[in-house]
């Protein structure tokens, strides 16, 4: 069987509810507050969630789970798969390139040391992101920053780049008092082998893009296939967006979201050809710009995937000013 299965559930009662031995993961969405536990498998994720409801995302282990600690990062294993996150406590408006190496590298470094050489999946949440500091776009910048570690990190880059999205915070919604973490928030999966590289072939890889979107290109895959043996595949999606080659589309919303689930239904179809098997969406998380009506958004991603689908939707800055909305998540196989 897969090494975990990700789940959405009523926040309220999460802790009370679920088996503590077999949590890999517990993520909230919602303001951080000051008395957060310290337990390694929990984060927060500084984003309201729209809609009125208080969802937790749950990654459930088969197997007991061990925690640790190690510079800065805390992590839980439970021996096929590996679960970190990292909180940079510092606000650099402007230094955002050298913060994220920094960070970047320590996540490597405890993946490795823990036996996981390979991140599958990596989500990055920052304040600020499309603000400007010195002329140059902190998304940019972090751009630049965790392409520097990739290429001292990752041999054949390109072929080798996990699953990522990032998506931006106001720093006010975050700063709850000291050491609760105002900056960069990092969080990821990885594994003892490498996942299959998946690219959309309606967009240009990302890392392929062209000089106009910042110094170094965004180094990330579409997608990361992963199959975790006995016809079990995750296929771990990166933030999608309204995309076409290189270039943003529409300019409204519903728009837009009809071009990400063109987009979003392609992946799944190289996916699928790459797993031999069908894939189809266990969960999904919608970034949306500003406070929307998510009654036609819902029926529109229900019309493509069906009611089974479950999916949050999150207020979030998406890492292109004109895009408006971003989705990601996870499809499995019918066996995962």
């Amino acid at each position: 069987m897969a090494p975990f299965v990700m789940r959405y559930c009523d926040d309220h009662g999460a802790d009370e509810r679920l088996n503590n031995d077999h949590r890999l993961a517990l993520i909230r969405f919602r303001e951080p507050v000051a008395a957060e536990t310290d337990d390694p498998r929990q984060c927060v994720i500084p984003l309201p969630e729209l809609g009125g409801t208080a969802t937790a995302e749950i990654w459930i282990s088969p197997s007991p789970v061990q925690v640790g600690r190690v510079s800065g990062v805390s992590y839980a294993d439970n021996g096929e798969a590996l679960f970190l996150q990292l909180q940079s406590d510092e606000y650099a408006p402007d230094a955002l390139q050298p913060v994220t190496a920094i960070a970047y590298r320590r996540l490597f470094a405890v993946a490795r040391a823990q036996g996981y050489p390979h991140l599958l999946r990596i989500w990055n949440y920052l304040p600020d992101i499309n603000e400007e500091y010195g002329g140059l776009e902190r998304y940019r910048a972090f751009c630049a920053g965790r392409r520097q570690v990739l290429d001292a990190t990752l041999g054949e880059v390109e072929t080798r780049l996990p699953a990522a999205s990032a998506i931006g915070f106001p720093k006010s919604f975050a700063q709850v008092g000291e050491g609760m973490g105002e900056g960069l928030r990092l969080y990821a999966l990885a594994g003892r082998d490498a996942g299959e590289q998946i690219e959309n072939p309606r967009q240009i890889s990302a890392f392929h893009y062209p000089p106009e979107y910042g110094p170094r290109s965004p180094s990330f895959s579409r997608a990361v296939l992963k199959h975790w043996g006995d016809g079990h595949y995750h296929l771990y999606i990166s933030g999608t967006a309204s995309v076409v080659g290189h270039a943003s589309r529409h300019g409204n919303l519903l728009a837009q979201l009809d071009e990400t689930l063109v987009n979003l239904d392609a992946l799944l179809t190289e996916a699928s050809r790459r797993a031999a098997t069908p894939l189809q969406p266990a969960l999904l998380r919608i970034y949306v710009r500003t406070d929307s009506d998510l009654a036609p958004l819902r029926e529109r991603i229900v019309q493509a995937f069906g009611r089974a689908v479950p999916m949050v939707f999150l207020q979030g800055d998406v890492c292109r000013r004109e895009l408006l909305i971003e989705i990601e998540g996870l499809a499995v196989s019918a066996a995962g």
